[in-house]
């Protein structure tokens, strides 16, 4: 017999045990004694009935989450039923239970022999009582051989005093083995609250094993995610720098979101603006929101033309139709490229080749598509090596220029004592953890080519009525340098400072934790303000003395992301966008957790 089809027979010993119980109170009610005995059976039928439904309870508990809830409830109103030998299930039980199944069963062993004790202590078992509980007999039957009334008195007499004897002796057993029958109640509780231990036991260490499984497969997910994101980004950013083609390529520059991307997929959001001087001609246009993303399903009429930064030469056919292009006296064609090829003067190698999907203007520049208002869902494909994006204009914020008065308004500002808003503790968080993901994402890019500062990180007013800030939607910024000299600040930037790389990082969790810029705490004001790298060691100082109260303030989670900046970084290490995720960005994500925790989300 297996140990579950034993969990069946002891489900239906409880009925047995309270019908033994209701034979007890038939036997005192027969007897005229049941008042005497009425609270101490109450008493004992209400713990069989107690003990019945919690153990009836923990095996819905043991069978519920690998069971149908029909299926349980059908097993459990059937505990002579063939499926309590059914070997699959009790395959599933050793699963989910482990190493404790074997113990488990035990137990459950023992609480049946306990409950066949207790069955056979409640039911009576005297034959004369048993007679008495019987259906009444004929008068034939009932009728004495012996004609003498003296001798059938006296008969009745003895057989009376015999049956008051019997049930007062009854009575006697069942008040004084009171004691006999709490000792095995108490074992019942004893096993209920065995199994239900090592169920619970059991659930929670499954429940941590996923959670750790589950734990480490979205932080490598998110890992993989990241290690994308640098290479795209600074591609993003050269495809851009190369497709100006225009020379107020000085007055353009963009705003990228930074986003805690999910692993699903790589879209960027860019703000271009232009900012030319009134004094000169140039295209009119200022502000254009764009998502930048590939979109393999993108159709040619949708994407007007493709930028391509792989040669500054243009093949001699575009569109549909073959045009052969005049040859210009100042230049000839290699003798190894049979094509005819236009060339255009001065040729430049650090300009972009433009190829057309539709017969366009060749002479068409980036910066003139943007002036064009009429509303496209792709206004063009720009690339750099290999790597494609195509431009997807739409409007979410409210223009930010110079005509208009508008600005956007800095983490430094919205820290300061100056800004009349308020920021909960929630959204700093939520900054926090999107300043980190993005450190991980853009550091050593033509995007974020120093260390991160609050002064680096602006917040734009959204389009329905150009107040509301969207704190969950920073920004940086970056200009459109000539390529060599951006490429040559890019290199110094990945070569020095490594030590310190985080500390910047460490400094904006501390002022996002706190609510309040690090300049204004009053760690920072027991020292000098200095300029340079002696500002920048005081800065550290004060900020390490601040740290010491991020736990109170914070709690643990974030304490340690802020800890590993300060004291557990180390830049040189190839591996540090795996450790900055491992210490700084899951730590920060599970604070955001508590919150919706907290919430019922």
């Amino acid at each position: 017999m297996s140990g579950f089809e034993v969990a069946g027979i002891l489900l239906g010993a409880f009925p047995l045990i309270i019908s033994g119980l209701e034979r007890w109170r038939d036997v005192a009610q027969v007897g005229n004694f049941y008042w005497r005995i009425r609270k101490e059976y109450s008493k004992c039928r209400s713990d069989v009935q107690f003990y019945e439904i919690w153990y009836k309870r923990n095996l819905k508990e043991l069978l519920l989450p690998i069971m149908d809830v029909d299926d349980v409830n059908n097993l459990v109103k059937d505990p002579g039923g063939k499926e309590w030998c059914s070997k699959i299930l009790e395959a599933r039980l050793e699963q989910r239970l482990q190493e404790s199944y074997g113990l488990y069963m035990q137990i459950i062993r023992e609480m049946n022999e306990t409950a066949l004790e207790l069955k056979k202590e409640i039911s009576p078992e005297n034959e004369t009582i048993q007679n008495k509980l019987s259906p009444p007999t004929t008068a034939k039957q009932r009728r004495p051989s012996s004609s003498n009334p003296l001798s059938q008195f006296n008969h009745t007499a003895v057989l009376s005093t015999r049956s008051r004897l019997t049930y007062e002796a009854f009575r006697i057993k069942f008040s004084f083995n009171g004691p006999i029958r709490h000792e095995l109640f108490e074992k019942m509780k004893e096993y209920n609250e065995r199994l239900e231990k090592l169920l619970s036991t059991s659930d929670k260490i499954s429940s941590l094993q996923n959670t750790v499984s589950f734990a480490s497969v979205k932080q490598s997910a998110l890992e993989s995610m990241i290690k994308q994101v640098p290479k795209k980004s600074d591609l993003l950013f050269r495809a851009l720098q190369k497709a100006w083609q225009c020379p107020c390529q000085e007055h353009h520059s963009a705003h990228l979101r930074l986003e805690h991307r999910a692993p699903s997929g790589i879209c960027f959001e860019i703000i271009l603006t232009f900012t030319a001087p009134s004094s000169q001609m140039y295209p009119r246009w200022e502000w254009r929101e764009m998502k930048c993303m590939q979109v393999p399903n993108c159709s040619p009429s949708e994407r007007p033309m493709k930028i391509s930064t792989k040669s500054p030469s243009l093949p001699s056919s575009f569109g549909r139709t073959s045009v052969p292009a005049p040859r210009p006296p100042a230049a000839s064609s290699p003798s190894k490229n049979k094509k005819k090829v236009v060339a255009f003067t001065p040729p430049s190698p650090s300009v972009s080749g433009i190829q057309l999907n539709t017969p366009l203007d060749p002479g068409l520049k980036l910066c003139q598509l943007l002036s064009d208002q009429t509303p496209k869902k792709c206004i063009g494909v720009i690339g750099h090596d290999d790597e494609e994006y195509h431009l997807h204009p739409f409007t979410k914020r409210k223009v930010i220029s110079a005509g208009n008065g508008r600005n956007p308004i800095t983490l430094d500002h919205i820290l300061s004592s100056n800004y009349e808003g308020y920021l909960s503790r929630r959204q700093r968080y939520s900054i926090a953890l999107l300043l980190a993901s993005s450190v991980a994402q853009l550091q050593s890019t033509a995007w974020l080519r120093a260390d991160l500062t609050k002064q680096d990180i602006f917040f734009f007013p959204s389009e329905v009525d150009g107040q509301t800030i969207s704190y969950h939607e920073p920004f940086i910024h970056q200009d459109f340098l000539p390529y060599d000299h951006n490429h040559a600040h890019h290199t110094i930037s990945n070569t020095s400072q490594d030590s310190s790389k985080f500390y910047s990082l460490g400094i904006l969790l501390l002022e996002l934790c706190f609510g309040r810029r690090l300049e204004d705490s009053p760690h920072r004001k027991n020292y000098p303000t200095d300029t340079g790298d002696v500002k920048n060691a005081f800065d550290l100082m004060a900020a390490l003395k601040w740290s010491r109260g991020v736990s109170e303030e914070g709690g643990d989670d974030y304490a340690s992301a802020v800890k590993w900046c300060f004291v557990g970084a180390n830049y040189s290490n190839q591996s540090w966008r795996s450790e900055l995720v491992k210490n700084v960005i899951r730590p920060l994500e599970v604070c955001q957790e508590h919150f919706k925790t907290g919430l019922g989300i």
